[in-house]
């Protein structure tokens, strides 16, 4: 029997969101795994998953951090111990993924027949949609500089890579891959991730079968007929830097660089145009490219 772990990092969760995830992994996986980043009612979320852990009887494994210490380090915290407790695979999700009856099923079933094909598979994930606005969100593939935007059909489609939240992973390709970069601390983290699966031989596919609940960014932008996610100030610093550190990554192709030069430039003259918080956004994102080249990695030590 496969002993699958899903790991799930929250920070100051919505609890009604983070029953409906337990109660939707209930069925589906060996241990629920739950590494918490410091969030500030701390009494309240203890409290919670004390009486969800006794209510369920389920296998459970809560860590608590005294801080935020970075998505990368929780998710690594998850993964090791997944590791150290004989996982077969584990399913990484944001805290207010919320699974379908037959999600964990059908990823395991889709990710099956491409082994059987002799493919090289080094993880798999589902097709995310928009639950406010039902967009189903296109699978993307890299060539060159250009992304190829695939609409979901019947079969797997390989993607050049996957978002974390949902993505399903077999333990012995971690250990091959490795963890986390733990210094990119958010953003970027499954982009890396990705990329060095993909220089070591492994291919990355997206289920249309496997469907899962995702917004991507704080708000929606429409500009000349092409929707754009909008994030805060301080999350442009992470944005910035990292894409420094992507585009200074040996795994990184030259043509996702290249975009990551021209979409970031292009997207601080957006959000410089439209934000009533120009000067913020200013700074974090020149100190956030000032700390990239620098390779400074981390929490991001600036307050605007």
């Amino acid at each position: 029997m496969e002993k699958i772990f899903s790991v799930s990092v929250t920070y100051n969760p919505d609890l009604d969101l983070l029953n409906r995830q337990i109660d939707s992994l209930c069925n589906q996986v060996y241990c629920i795994t739950i590494v918490d980043n410091g969030s500030l009612d701390i009494t309240q979320l203890k409290d919670y998953l004390s009486n969800k852990q006794f209510e369920i009887k389920k296998e459970f494994i809560i860590v608590y951090n005294d801080k935020n210490i970075g998505l990368g380090s929780a998710q690594n915290i998850g993964i090791k111990a997944a590791i150290e407790n004989s996982a077969s695979d584990v399913l990484l999700l944001d805290q207010d993924s919320v699974l379908k009856a037959d999600f964990v099923s059908n990823i395991f079933a889709a990710r099956h027949e491409l082994l059987n094909k002799k493919i090289k598979v080094g993880a798999i994930g589902p097709v995310y949609y928009n639950e406010v606005t039902q967009e189903m969100y296109p699978i993307t593939r890299f060539w060159g500089p250009f992304i190829e935007r695939i609409k979901p059909s019947e079969k797997p489609e390989e993607a050049s890579f996957l978002i974390a939240s949902g993505c399903f992973i077999n333990i012995n390709v971690l250990k091959e891959v490795g963890l986390m970069d733990e210094k990119l601390f958010i953003d970027c983290i499954d982009v890396d991730w990705s990329f060095r699966a993909r220089a070591m031989g492994y291919k990355l596919f997206a289920s249309p079968k496997v469907m899962m609940m995702h917004t991507i960014g704080e708000k929606r932008l429409n500009i000349g007929g092409r929707s754009i996610a909008v994030h805060s100030p301080f999350r442009r610093y992470y944005l910035f830097r990292n894409s420094v550190f992507m585009v200074k990554n040996k795994n990184i192709p030259i043509g996702y660089k290249i975009r990551e030069i021209v979409f970031n430039t292009l997207r601080l003259i957006v959000y410089f145009t439209v934000s009533t918080e120009r000067i913020k956004y200013l700074k974090y994102s020149f100190n956030g490219f000032k700390d990239g080249i620098r390779g400074v990695g981390g929490e991001c030590p600036y307050k605007f």
